[in-house]
């Protein structure tokens, strides 16, 4: 009876003995797969309690992230060939354009053509401009990456390189009627950045909203403790939309009809603002709920993080 009694005992032992090695396994493979995911994606998932099923288990997911990390390095690899094979294409195409657009000014110039013919020779040299435009804008996101990873920060001042921008845009501003109201801090704001990638930034954005601006574009600059927001607004011809999911998207122009662009100056601020560890957002609203008497309202905001970016 004891005998029988102390097997029992033993057996229940021993049980309790491998659940609780399985459950400190299971946890220890829980630990591996989080920093697997969060830190370092080469770690292995590791094996304490060699049961036969606990090691085959181990296998299974040590195999399934190695072809994970196959596969991540196979995108990877597509990646850059897509961009340089798109940065080729891009370059091939620059140097015919260029040339073709230069004999269509040196012909203008010569004033051979006379009635339909210049206008003719106006819409041939409009449609190379387009795509010498779209070939530009196609070889810069190409490029961006290797551009980006030899991006020098240094002091910028803010209020100047804003003042820069706005006086390169003042002479469509003043052809198209808009109403326009700038708000820039009185001091003077100085950021460790790159004066070339932040003024590419605003812009990218003014550009967008000389596409789309109806009748007014404001411009202003907030600051906080712990950020420095760069805001555009502009309103939108009636019945115009946007999607705002895809407002950051490459190649996308919305509802743009007739309007000029690639759809990648909005793309290349989302890039450039990420790899500079910056944040945008975009947001529309209607001022009219029956959205009958004005066009939508179209916002973007660039939010600089000052705590490690201001001097």
């Amino acid at each position: 009876m004891y005998f029988v009694i102390g097997v029992l005992a033993l057996c229940l032992l021993v049980m309790a003995f491998r659940l609780f090695q399985y459950k400190r396994q299971m946890s220890a493979f829980a630990s591996d797969i989080r920093k697997r995911m969060e830190k370092d994606h080469n770690q292995p998932v590791s094996v304490d309690y060699f049961g036969r099923d606990v090691v085959a288990l181990a296998e299974a997911l040590n195999g399934y992230t190695d072809l994970q990390k196959e596969q991540l390095l196979q995108y990877e690899r597509d990646r850059r060939y897509l961009k340089n094979l798109i940065a080729g294409i891009s370059h091939d195409f620059r140097t015919p354009l260029t040339a073709g657009l230069g004999y269509l000014q040196m012909l203008e110039k010569s004033g051979g053509l006379d009635g339909e013919n210049v206008e003719y020779l106006q819409i041939a040299m409009e449609k190379l401009r387009y795509l010498k435009h779209l070939s530009d804008d196609f070889f810069e996101v190409s490029t961006l990456d290797a551009k980006l990873s030899e991006a020098v920060f240094e002091q910028v001042n803010l209020n100047n390189l804003l003042s820069e921008c706005i006086l390169e845009q003042h002479a469509w501003i003043e052809a198209s009627g808009l109403a326009v109201s700038f708000l820039l801090p009185e001091q003077d704001v100085l950021l460790c950045s790159n004066a070339h990638y932040l003024k590419r930034m605003v812009n990218n954005m003014f550009s967008n909203a000389r596409k789309y601006a109806k009748s007014f574009l404001n411009m202003s600059v907030t600051m906080t403790k712990d950020d420095i927001v760069i805001t555009m607004e502009n309103d939108m011809e009636q019945g115009a939309s946007l999607d705002i999911d895809q407002v950051f998207d490459a190649f996308y122009r919305g509802d743009s009809g007739s309007k000029r662009g690639s759809g990648m100056g909005l793309y290349v601020v989302k890039i450039l603002s990420e790899r500079l560890g910056y944040q945008v957002s975009a947001f529309v609203e209607s001022p009219d709920p029956e959205g009958e008497s004005a066009g939508n309202i179209f916002r973007i905001s660039l939010t600089i993080g000052v705590k490690i970016k201001i001097f």
